[in-house]
């Protein structure tokens, strides 16, 4: 059985996303950005936002560990980091360490 041929080129939009690039049309929703909008974060989000951006980070600290990895001379304890996580992770569920 023999295929025509007209069913070998591949139909407007069927091709590789890189072909069908120029065709696309934006999506039209029929709205407007509103000027002057306002967000309101919930306090949880500002709490997080707050921690995230605290004093906890050390650059002299960073960069020396940096330059250990560098040198080769890093050494990791895996129990005491094995011990941080699993911490962590009870914490973060809300059971209590001792």
């Amino acid at each position: 059985m023999k295929i025509p041929s007209s069913l070998n080129a591949p139909s407007p939009g069927t091709g590789p996303v890189s072909d069908r690039a120029g065709t696309a049309k934006p999506a039209s929703t029929g709205t407007q950005p509103v000027v002057g909008a306002s967000v309101h974060l919930s306090e949880l989000s500002s709490q997080l936002t707050s921690s995230v951006t605290g004093g906890d980070f050390d650059h002299a600290k960073v960069e020396a560990i940096k330059q250990a990895i560098a040198d080769g001379k890093l050494t990791v304890n895996a129990d005491a980091v094995a011990d941080k996580l699993i911490a962590n992770a009870l914490a973060l569920s809300g059971h209590a360490t001792k």
